[in-house]
This record gives structure tokens, sequence and C-alpha cells, in this order.
């Protein structure tokens, strides 16, 4: 299959965004007082845009002004926590690339107050 390297393009525009991954075993101090454990935080490079008005109509107003396009070399899970320019978004639905060298993902904002 043939296999397009859009990477050297791509590095020109990175910018830097911060995986957050929840931190594991957290601690009693010698109080017995619960210390929760601290989140994981990862610098990774991409380029993220906004979400076009045309994929905006198209998926049936599933994404908004808020939401953003993340382009990068790293691999991410559906979930993923990302805070990018002191906003966090989750990363939603990935999709398969075989023939390209970069990763496109849809990144949702995170509401405080979204319906679960």
């Amino acid at each position: 299959m043939l296999s397009f390297r859009f990477s050297p393009i791509l590095s020109r525009y990175n910018t830097p965004y911060v995986l957050v991954r929840p931190g594991t075993c957290g601690s009693h101090d010698p109080d017995g007082v619960w210390i929760p454990a601290v989140p994981i935080r990862t610098t990774y490079m991409g380029h993220i845009q906004p979400v076009s008005a045309a994929l905006q109509q198209e998926e049936g107003g599933n994404y908004t002004n808020e939401d953003r396009t993340l382009y990068t070399i790293n691999k991410h899970l559906a979930g993923d926590l990302i805070e990018y320019q002191e906003k966090q978004y989750t990363v939603h639905a990935p999709e398969e690339r075989d023939y390209r060298d970069v990763n496109k993902y849809m990144l949702k904002k995170v509401v405080a107050r979204d319906p679960v």
C-alpha cells in the first residue's frame, strides 16, 4: 500500500499540548488522611485546528465551535484527556489511517456542567 509522508510538513506548524493521565496508587499521610494520586502530565507536539463549519453541520451538530481537530504523529485512545491553551478536551473517535504517518483525532471540549 502507498504511504504518504505528511509529518515533515506538519512539524513546521506543531505546537505543544499536554496529555493528562490519571495517576495510580494514592496514599495515606502519617495522620491517615487519604492523598489522591497526582495525574501524570506528558507534553507532546501536534497541530490543533478548529473544527470546520461543514463538519459541524455534516455530523448532525455533534461538534461545536469549541471543539478542535488534532493532527499528530503520536497515538491516543478515545477518552484521553488533552490540555491545550488552558482548556481541556477529550479525544473522540480516532480515525484509522493506514496510508499516512499522521494521526487525526477529534477533540471535544470538556464542559464542567455537561450531562453524563
